[in-house]
């Protein structure tokens, strides 16, 4: 589920330790964009229908309103920095590099970090949390400054060094593409049945392995997917909030009303009022 308001500030950033006793975590978007960066141990990652395997120093760029996941091994552990932040934090670097340039690097990017260059990311990510906490009257310029930083070494990583762009995880190939399908059909039926049929699968096969890598249900994914693309529709069209729900494959308003609100935290309605703060 994605709340609304769960990020009072324009910057957070953690360092989480995870074991297989924390349990899985809930798919989920976010109003903000994240960065996701593995210290150790690995997972796999689900976002924009693609599903990768990430190791030791592989980095994730996650994109407002893109729905993801990461799942663990149930055994071994894992250590990981996340953080997260609004786009006005990189306002300034559209004259010294270009808006079209920021834009597309913000969009949905796995890469591995070469290992000689892991250093001086985790370094930089341990002082934007260490400024982060407010040590003194200079740390909220001290964090501007070291994401943009960061910011600028992931551009370079993806525009001139070799062999850093993840591949997504073809041992997963079959569920991947049963992603990608509903990613694309959205607003059309989709249903269990339907889908087992047209990939030659077992519907308790699809059901159970769909949930075990993508860390959704079959029919929650269809319907986060629908979500996503009705938010989009709310806040760049005048579309009533009907056509809206039957456009994105929803054959009942009241339906769609209620898994919005499941979704979001709040109503169409409201979703729409407020887009100047989403």
């Amino acid at each position: 589920m994605e709340r609304f308001f769960d990020m009072p500030v324009d910057f957070r950033v953690t360092k989480v330790k995870r074991d297989a006793s924390q349990g899985v975590q809930d798919p989920h978007t976010h109003p903000y964009y994240e960065i996701f960066y593995l210290i150790n141990g690995d997972c796999t990652f689900f976002i924009n229908h693609n599903i990768y395997k990430l190791n030791q120093g592989d980095l994730v760029i996650i994109p407002k309103g893109e729905i993801h996941n990461s799942t663990y091994p149930e055994k071994g552990s894992s250590e990981r920095f996340v953080i997260s932040f609004r786009e006005n934090n990189l306002k300034w670097l559209d004259e010294m590099i270009g808006e079209e340039m920021i834009k597309q690097s913000l969009d949905v990017g796995v890469i591995s970090i070469p290992e000689r260059r892991r250093d001086y990311v985790e370094s930089l990510m341990a002082k934007l949390l260490f400024e982060s906490d407010g040590p003194d009257m200079l740390s909220p310029a001290f964090v501007k400054t070291g994401l943009v930083e960061l910011f600028l070494f992931i551009i370079r990583c993806q525009r001139y060094e070799q062999n850093v762009i993840k591949e997504i995880d073809v041992d997963n190939q079959l569920m991947q593409e049963i992603a990608t399908y509903i990613y694309e059909n959205y607003d059309k039926k989709l249903t269990l049945v339907d889908m087992a049929e047209r990939f030659n699968i077992s519907r308790s096969y699809l059901s159970k392995k769909f949930k075990v890598i993508t860390g959704f249900g079959f029919k929650e994914y269809v319907v986060n997917v629908r979500i996503k693309n009705a938010c989009r529709l709310l806040l760049e069209t005048n579309k009533s909030i009907t056509d809206i729900a039957f456009e994105c494959g929803f054959n009942d308003s009241n339906y769609f009303g209620d898994a919005f609100r499941h979704v979001k935290g709040m109503s169409p309605n409201k979703y729409r009022k407020y887009k100047e703060n989403i």
